[in-house]
This record gives C-alpha cells, structure tokens and sequence, in this order.
C-alpha cells in the first residue's frame, strides 16, 4: 500500500497556488481578458466591414492622384485643407492600383475624378454611420459591467490588499457607436474650389 502525504494547511494553500500559477490565472485577470476580447471581436467585425464598403473609395483616390501626378497638380483647385484632406486618404486607405494611370493636364477629366471619389467617400459616409448604430454591443456592455463589479473585488481576494488591487484599475464606460466613430470615423470629403 502506497503512503498518502498528510497535508497541513499550509501545504493545501501552496499547492492551489501553485496549481493556479501553474495552470490558471486569477478570476480577476479572466475578468479582463474576456472584456479585452470582447471589445476586439467588435471592433474587428467593424474593421472588416470598413475594408470591404473602402473598396471603392480606395480605387477612386488611387485613380485621382494617377491621373494628377500627384496632389500638388491640384492645388488650382483645392485650399490647403482640401489637399491635406487628399493626403490623409491616401495615408488611411493607402490605394494601390492595379494599372498604371496616365497623368492628365485636364481639368475636366480631374473634376470628374475628384467629384467621383467624393461621391463614393460621401456614400461610404453614410453607410457607415448607419452600420455603427447597428452593431450589437450588448454582450461587451455586460462584461465591462460585470468587470466593473466585481474586477476590484476578485483582486483584492487574490492579493489580500485593497490598496494594491485599486492600483492600475480603471471604470469602464459602456461602449458606445459613439465611441466606435472614434476608433473608426467617417471620412473626411474635400471640396473642390475651380
């Protein structure tokens, strides 16, 4: 017959907190975690939808500085804000296109492109503003309370000091389509001067 350890009740604890150090974090750092993941699969889902209405705004402000040469070509037509507008574009959608583009001199033909990106820009706009609101973020909203509940509570159990678990603890609002637009806002349409 093997021998079977008597414990004390100082080895029971050091054994759970070896097992939790070893296999498991405390309840307050799951606590977190699901609420940081929560918020990532939400804005995730955003961003995906983002990248697939940016299509066509993305091909237009591509094909527009192509035909310009550059934004500087159309400075008889656009103020300073309306060019750094353009530049901040291309800095987010970052267009690529897939066919060389012959620079042009006319203004006709650049008018048309400028007036066809802002129509698409203005369509994404609306589309998006729509899409936020419609974003379920209930189940986020439930966490971030849950966590601002209890997150405090299940660390000081864990640390044994209030004072320790308050540090680096911050109230969690609930998330909004508003504070969404932040991370993601609409586009900015410049307008053109000729």
């Amino acid at each position: 017959m093997e021998e079977v350890p008597i414990l004390g009740r100082g080895d029971e604890r050091q054994i759970v907190n070896e097992f939790f150090a070893n296999y498991d974090a405390p309840a307050y750092v799951r606590r977190a975690r699901r609420v940081q993941e929560a918020l990532e699969t939400v804005l995730a889902k955003c961003r995906r939808q983002r990248e697939e209405w940016l299509g066509v705004a993305r091909t237009r402000l591509g094909l527009l500085r192509g035909l310009a040469g550059g934004w500087e070509a159309l400075r008889p037509w656009l103020t300073e804000q309306g060019l750094d507008e353009l530049r901040l574009l291309e800095t987010e959608l970052t267009p690529r296109p897939r066919v060389p583009v012959e620079i042009t001199h006319s203004s006709r033909v650049l008018e048309r492109a400028f007036r066809d990106l802002c129509a698409s820009l203005e369509r994404f706009n609306r589309r998006w503003l729509a899409f936020l609101p419609s974003v379920d973020l209930a189940p986020v909203n439930e966490l971030r309370e849950g966590y601002n509940r209890y997150y405090l509570l299940e660390k000081e159990c864990a640390m044994r000091s209030s004072r320790l678990a308050r540090q680096g603890f911050q109230h969690l609002d609930p998330l909004t389509a508003a504070t969404i637009a932040e991370t993601f806002p609409p586009l900015p349409v410049p307008a053109w001067n000729g």
